[in-house]
């Protein structure tokens, strides 16, 4: 038995981390894409609002704006387990046990990036928390 756990412990292939520069990278190309998405997207909504109200709609600029951050997320990660950030930075997101990224486990990784101070657990230890959180990694792709 232990045999077979040697056996399939070589089988799995190994994947090297993201190194902290390249985490740091994808957040940033991401977040200027994500603000860059969001003011093409509530440019229309503002003006329809205007049109329809005599003014915009703060709530509907704060929904644009999620639905955008929740969409750019799922879509890319959930599709090829990487963003726009990771394709250029060539890395992707995997889950630690090998199994393929599911849409819903890429939604449970999205919705713990709006925590409070999320961005802090890149300092405090070796995986963030959304990814710590939903036994996700980033690795260097091959």
């Amino acid at each position: 038995m232990e045999q077979n756990n040697l056996l399939t412990e070589f089988e799995q292939p190994h994947n090297e981390p993201a190194s902290t520069g390249q985490r740091f990278a994808n957040y940033l190309i991401d977040i200027i894409v994500y603000y860059i998405l969001v003011i093409i997207l509530t440019i229309p909504t503002g003006l329809m609002t205007s049109m329809a109200y005599g003014g915009g709609s703060i709530g509907l600029y704060y929904l644009v704006a999620l639905g955008t951050f929740f969409g750019y997320y799922i879509l890319l990660e959930g599709g090829k387990g990487r963003t726009i950030g990771k394709m250029v930075t060539k890395t992707r997101v995997i889950t630690t046990n090998g199994e393929p990224l599911t849409y819903s486990k890429v939604f449970l990784r999205t919705l713990c990036r709006i925590v409070p101070f999320e961005f802090i657990s890149a300092f405090i230890g070796p995986q963030m928390w959304h990814d710590k959180w939903t036994d996700t990694m980033v690795v260097k792709d091959k």
